[in-house]
């Protein structure tokens, strides 16, 4: 049977299609020379009558019982009738079929049930030993690196850009810092600013994307403070809260200094922040929890956004996916941002990437959501 072949039936019956003779009662001889199939080819549960008078009733998807007489049947005709005159020793209660039908679909549920049970112990198994690396984002480098390969000019672009906007604003404005001069400056001026930056973010990440291998690299690590990476993220990201009317809030105090990377520990702060704009309803709030501790710093970034189910709490993490409801909420998402910062998190901090969440949705602005991490002072990799 393709629900692992159940050995002995007591009834005549089909498995997918094909009729099988291991049974108490034999198959009729009007059944072997059918032409019309009727009972083979049945695709609903209950018990009906076909046209030689015998009943017949599908157990599941692979196997139908046929060629029987149920004594309780409601529905007659002149063929049924001639079937119990004739046939009278093979004739069944309903009770008895109903067990053995109850019986198979028991099975099938508990053989349903072990592979279910089964494929999730080797689908975590799968994920944790990292193999859809070398099955999956392997056989698709190429494809990938064809996809980023104008990353390289873009940034080049990019830079020009942002070179030349910020001569304008430093040259057509006074202030002791860049942030006074651009409130001098015009509306216009401003947005080139912050777009400039903002890709030139957005494409620091896809280079770690391109070439991880910059993740071990010990002489890319040196000495700075985190404090100032969420500082710049959220100025950064300030036109976007704006937009929305997100208000942002940041709590805590942190003074120590890092040796890691800061290319690569940039892409957690840029992550969150960027979930957070994105998800984030209007008039939301975000909050920003940043904290020296004994051995590291304490870093949280919260804020409403859409439900993250149980079984995609470790699924988000993974390359390219995107939970259901994130889909649902059409904002648009290339899946990789967390992958890539857990990543990171994993195997350059030596750390690990949290997620909390509150299953109440909180007067409609969502579920209030908080993605946090132990940044350890020095990188794992040294």
């Amino acid at each position: 049977m393709s629900t692992l072949e159940i050995t002995f039936f007591p009834f005549p019956h089909f498995i997918d299609g094909k009729m099988l003779a291991r049974s108490l009662l034999p198959w009729p001889e009007a059944c072997k020379s059918c032409k019309h199939r009727i009972c083979r080819n049945a695709t609903v549960d209950k018990l009906n009558l076909c046209s030689y008078g015998y009943n017949y009733q599908r157990a599941n998807t692979h196997i139908t019982v046929g060629g029987i007489l149920v004594r309780e049947y409601p529905i007659s005709s002149k063929a049924r009738s001639k079937r119990f005159r004739s046939e009278s020793k093979s004739i069944i209660s309903r009770a008895i079929l109903d067990s053995c039908i109850q019986s198979v679909r028991q099975y099938d549920q508990s053989i349903q049930q072990d592979f279910k049970t089964e494929k999730e112990r080797l689908i975590e198994r799968y994920v944790q030993e990292e193999q859809y690396k070398t099955d999956f984002l392997a056989p698709l480098c190429e494809q990938i690196q064809k996809g980023l390969s104008f990353v390289h000019d873009y940034k080049q672009i990019n830079t020009q850009i942002s070179q030349n906007i910020n001569v304008i604003i430093e040259q057509r404005y006074s202030g002791e810092s860049i942030e006074e001069k651009l409130n001098k400056a015009t509306r216009e001026e401003r947005a080139i600013y912050e777009a400039a930056k903002f890709l030139d973010e957005k494409l620091n990440t896809a280079k770690f994307l391109m070439h991880p291998e910059w993740l071990d690299l010990k002489e890319e690590c040196k000495k700075f403070r985190f404090h100032g990476l969420v500082i710049k993220y959220r100025r950064i990201y300030s036109p976007r809260f704006e937009n929305k009317n997100i208000s942002v809030a940041l709590s805590g105090q942190s003074h120590l200094e890092l040796i890691a990377n800061p290319g690569a520990v940039s892409v957690i702060p840029h992550t969150f922040f960027d979930n957070a704009a994105k998800y984030s309803p209007k008039n939301g709030r975000v909050e920003i929890y940043l904290q020296d501790i004994d051995d590291g710093i304490e870093f949280e970034v919260s804020s409403y956004g859409p439900r993250i189910l149980p079984k995609e709490e470790q699924q988000i993490f993974q390359p390219f996916y995107r939970g259901e409801a994130a889909r649902r909420a059409e904002e648009e998402g290339s899946g990789y941002g967390l992958y890539l910062s857990q990543m990171i998190a994993k195997n350059h901090l030596g750390s690990i990437i949290k997620l909390e969440q509150e299953v109440r949705n909180t007067g409609g602005k969502g579920h209030w959501t908080t993605f946090s991490i132990r940044i350890p002072l020095r990188a794992a990799i040294l």
